[in-house]
């Protein structure tokens, strides 16, 4: 297992109390938009690079939420760092790049579990634990 952590700049989006969830080309599973810190990126310039390549959308607005330590989705080997923020967009979605459709998650779906996810369930419990959504 690499030593150095890499990180992940997550957003999380809430729109008509549903969860905006992404799911990539060849993967059968939603997670939350973002990626990883390129170069020395902010984490700002991170979250704009990802929403315009994966969405097409602009990010207006990010505010803190949280940090979880543990390991990427993509390969259980690697430390992941997620730093999480509460973000608004603006622009219509378009998936691009490496995403192929979206959806729009209510609680009830996540607790059906009518979707596949890989999003951290500490991060939902979390969400749902301060009333965010």
């Amino acid at each position: 297992m690499e030593d150095k952590p890499r990180t992940r700049i997550a957003g999380i989006i809430i729109k008509d109390d549903k969860l905006l969830l992404l799911k990539g080309k060849g993967y059968d599973y939603f997670w939350t938009p973002g990626g990883k810190i390129s170069g020395e990126e902010s984490d700002e310039e991170c979250l704009k690079r990802e929403l315009k390549e994966e969405m097409g959308v602009n990010l207006v607005s990010m505010k803190f939420f949280k940090e979880y330590d543990g390991v990427s989705f993509f390969n259980p080997n690697i430390k992941q760092k997620q730093v999480v923020y509460l973000i608004e967009i603006g622009g219509e979605i378009k998936p691009d790049a490496e995403i192929e459709s979206f959806v729009w998650v209510s609680k009830e779906d996540y607790e059906n579990k009518k979707y596949n996810t890989q999003t951290d369930d500490n991060l939902i419990v979390d969400l749902i634990k301060e009333n965010i959504w």
